[in-house]
């Protein structure tokens, strides 16, 4: 289980530099304040442009990173308190986003906003880490802003769709996703969820496979009943899903008699499954096995999957075609092989851990599971 609020090593050491950062107050070397001002965004007549710079983000143009030149916290803290307290309050957060809309039109500026801002320190403050959140991120930590800004986002990753790379190698439509993971908080869990499932139904399927497997990092407890359900659906619909859903299933907490439902509904297709597949769709059906029906699972395990029909995955047929030209059949039948041992491998780990059950190789090899072995 992948839990919600477990912090990644980035995460740790961004907590750290924000921890370090409320113990002083970095005033900017003269130095530093002249480097600022080359390719700085002009303000015009931009409220997002000006907001920002007041509460200490400096946009930048071309390839040059948004600068932050305040704490992180006391960034957002800043901007919220210039927000909630500005006469216009709360039309003033619609015209705010507009403005964010119109200025990531352009793809350079978009992508300044989705990559980690430069921190503006002086000397004093140039041994310490200079890793800071993207100017997205920041904003999706305001809790009066976040509902707008994910509505932006997910109107602007469509135009991402087939574009996996720009001219930097850098996988927009990946890095949107990313603005989602980790938040401390989700201000309305249940929208956010109905706009993940509607972005899933029409990707293409290699941003519904990253978008599903970031599920766990991006939806908060309360939010994996529903999540559950939709993804059982979807797995109805679409089989090529099929291992990253399950992945993704085993790490959300589910009640478990709709992960019995779930798990039933897999075994009926074992038979059709890719042999490739079969670890990750394996170790599923037994997640939630326990001491009273581990030996029934197994059995019916042995009974509808049947190796040697199993669809082989596509290396492995082109392995077998050039083999059976040059005579030798030997190798594909050791990779089947290597492939069922893996199976076992996992059979007994997962078995291991089920309560009150300590499964051993020899009991399995006793069950028949494998033919052959």
């Amino acid at each position: 289980m992948v839990s919600k609020r477990r912090l990644s090593k980035s995460e740790d050491n961004e907590s750290l530099t924000e921890d370090a950062s409320k113990t002083r107050k970095q005033p900017l070397s003269k130095k530093t304040k002249k480097s600022h001002i080359a390719n700085e965004v002009e303000e015009n007549d931009s409220i997002f442009v000006k907001l920002l710079k007041i509460s200490g983000i400096i946009l930048k143009t071309g390839e040059s990173q948004n600068q932050l030149a305040v704490d992180q916290i006391a960034f957002q803290k800043r901007l919220f308190q210039t927000l909630r307290r500005h006469p216009s309050y709360p039309k003033i957060i619609e015209e705010f986003v507009s403005g964010l809309e119109s200025y990531i039109e352009d793809e350079d500026s978009f992508r300044n906003c989705l990559l980690s801002c430069e921190r503006l320190q002086d000397e004093e403050a140039s041994m310490g880490t200079s890793y800071s959140k993207s100017l997205i991120k920041l904003l999706l930590g305001i809790d009066i802003l976040q509902p707008a800004i994910i509505k932006t986002l997910f109107e602007k990753l469509p135009e991402y769709f087939f574009e996996n790379k720009n001219s930097d190698e850098i996988n927009i439509p990946r890095l949107i996703v990313s603005q989602l993971k980790w938040l401390d908080r989700v201000v309305d869990g249940k929208d956010l969820t109905t706009k993940i499932m509607q972005l899933i139904s029409i990707a293409p399927e290699n941003l519904q496979h990253d978008i599903i497997t970031s599920l766990p990092e991006i939806l908060g407890d309360s939010q994996h009943a529903d999540v559950g359900k939709e993804l059982s659906d979807l797995l109805i619909e679409n089989t090529s899903l099929t291992v990253p859903i399950l992945d993704v299933l085993s790490s959300l907490r589910l009640d478990p008699n709709f992960l019995l439902k779930v798990r039933q509904l897999v075994m009926d297709k074992l038979s059709s499954i890719r042999l490739e597949d079969l670890p990750v769709i394996i170790k599923f059906i037994l997640h939630s096995i326990t001491a009273m029906d581990a030996l029934e699972v197994i059995s019916e395990l042995r009974e509808k999957l049947d190796l040697q029909h199993c669809v082989l995955p596509s290396r492995l047929q082109a392995s077998q075609v050039k083999s059976k030209s040059k005579g030798r059949a030997s190798h594909s039948d050791q990779s089947q092989t290597d492939y069922s041992a893996s199976l076992l491998a996992i059979l007994h780990m997962r078995l291991s851990f089920a309560p009150g059950y300590m499964a051993t190789k020899q009991e399995l090899r006793s069950c028949k599971f494998f033919s052959g072995r």
